[in-house]
Formats: C-alpha cells, sequence, structure tokens
C-alpha cells in the first residue's frame, strides 16, 4: 500500500522537525514488516565551516589545475617521489662523480666534482680562445630564459642570487664542453693527458651526463658555443650522443630529427 500526505504541519519524531513542504511516503511491503518512513529533503540550507568550503574549493582547484600543455616545454625537475624512494632506481638519477646543474650543486657527497669541473671549464676557456669574462656576460645576460628551464621550486633558493646561477651553469657548461672534447674532438691528443684524470674517473663523468636529474640547459652549451673556435666542441657533444644514444638504425633520420635528439641530451 502506498500512501501520500502533503502538509499538514510538523511530523516526526519528538525533538526532529520536518518541513512543510517535503512529502511522507509510508510503504508496506506486505512481509508483515514495521511500516517504513521515507522522508526526501527537498531544500536544505547548510551552513558550512571554512574548513569545509576550502574541502569543496579543492575538487574545483582539482579538476581546474594541472592540465597538461602539448606545446610546453619539458622542465627540469626531480624524478617522482615514487621512484626516488627505491634504492635501485637510484642509478638512473644521482649523479655517482659529477653534479651537472642545479638540483645536487649543493649535494656534500660530489663536493669534490667542483674542483673537477674547474679544472676542466679552465682548460675548455683555454682551448676555445674566447676570453672568460664574455663567455661569462653571455651566460648572466640570458639568465632569466635558463631559469625557465627549471621547475620554479627548485630555484627557490637562488630567486635573489642570479650571480651564483649564472656562475653554476658556466662552470658546469664549460666542464660537459671540455670533458666530451677530451674524448670525441678529433684534434684532441688523448696520449697527453694534460689534465691527469684518469680514464675511469672520465667513464663515470659521461655516464653521470644522462641521469635525468642531473641537467641543465642545452642553451647553456650554445651560449658558451657561439663563438672562437666553439664549432669543434659541439660537434663533439654530436658525436658523443650519436656514439652513445642513437643506435645505428636511427642515424638514418632526417637531419632535422637528429638535431632534436642532441637537444634531448640536456634538457631544454
Amino acid at each position: 500500500m502506498l500512501s501520500k500526505e502533503e502538509g499538514g504541519g510538523a511530523v516526526g519524531a519528538p525533538g526532529r522537525a520536518v518541513s512543510t513542504d517535503q512529502t511522507i511516503i509510508t510503504t508496506n511491503n506486505n512481509n508483515n514488516n514495521p511500516l517504513e518512513t521515507i522522508i526526501p529533503i527537498l531544500v536544505t540550507d547548510f551552513t558550512r565551516s571554512n574548513s569545509e568550503l576550502r574541502n569543496l574549493r579543492s575538487l574545483d582547484e582539482a579538476f581546474e589545475g594541472d592540465q597538461l600543455d602539448p606545446k610546453a616545454k619539458p622542465l627540469i625537475q626531480r624524478v617522482p617521489s615514487t621512484l626516488a624512494r627505491h634504492e635501485d632506481f637510484r642509478k638512473y638519477f644521482k649523479p655517482k662523480v659529477i653534479s651537472i646543474g642545479r638540483l645536487y650543486h649543493d649535494d656534500p657527497t660530489l663536493r669534490d666534482s667542483e674542483k673537477l669541473k674547474l679544472k676542466l671549464a679552465a682548460h675548455f676557456v683555454k682551448k676555445i680562445g674566447v676570453d672568460k669574462d664574455t663567455l661569462y656576460n653571455n651566460m648572466k645576460t640570458e639568465i632569466n630564459g635558463l631559469k625557465k628551464c627549471y621547475d620554479p621550486k627548485e630555484l627557490e633558493k637562488y630567486s635573489n642570487d642570479n650571480e651564483k646561477l649564472a656562475w653554476m651553469f658556466f662552470v658546469d657548461g664549460c666542464a660537459i664542453l671540455q670533458a666530451v672534447y677530451m674524448r670525441y674532438g678529433q684534434d684532441y691528443d688523448r696520449k697527453s693527458n694534460e689534465l691527469f684524470i684518469k680514464n675511469d674517473l672520465l667513464t663515470f663523468v659521461y655516464s653521470d651526463l644522462f641521469l635525468l636529474e642531473n641537467q641543465l640547459p642545452f642553451r647553456v652549451l650554445e651560449l658558451l658555443t657561439s663563438s672562437g673556435d666553439g664549432l669543434k666542441f659541439m660537434d663533439s657533444i654530436k658525436r658523443f650522443i650519436d656514439d652513445t644514444v642513437v643506435n645505428p638504425a636511427e642515424m638514418k633520420e632526417p637531419q632535422s630529427h637528429q638535431q632534436d635528439r642532441y637537444k634531448i641530451f640536456i634538457a631544454r
């Protein structure tokens, strides 16, 4: 049996008032069970706390935020925490010998690499034939553009210190170019060993250059090789990437595609 009663004042258990604009539905399921009363709430005016309002707004923010932009350039940032927690995965993003870029610049376990980088950078400046002040000024001039290649939260420490950031890019970029040139420079005398760096140490340096968190903008290398004898250093970088990343089958790709691969070596 189904009956409907509308209006007629407040109905319900003591202490529970029911609005007169609600519909009371009484059902009998013919199984000798007690009658059930269902009171649909048609109009309700709740007063929400500030925390409840924040929770509800978070749904809108989650829906509207973090939309992937297919045209956005990739940023240099840390790997997801799900990977960072596993020690077996650290070899793919944490350097063993040399820190490149911002993310491991202050790592105490890599402090010795600062001397190695300075030595490499000094020899690069000597070989390229461009005044060190000019090379550094080129880096400092474009520092704002270089900063855009990083996740902003990774550069909070340098928000008011462009000089330190420009010097880091300068030294790291010079060190990369010299280290790679020592192996892939067509006119480099490998028997001279003028830097007295052991080959096994250089092998670790080369492997560190491909790690996910050990990167710097490719524009840094372009700025450092834009004058003087820079062409031979950039040619060494391309040979290094071809030998290490691009396999023979992929070498048949159009030249424009190969240029894109070179820029994958160090983040845009």
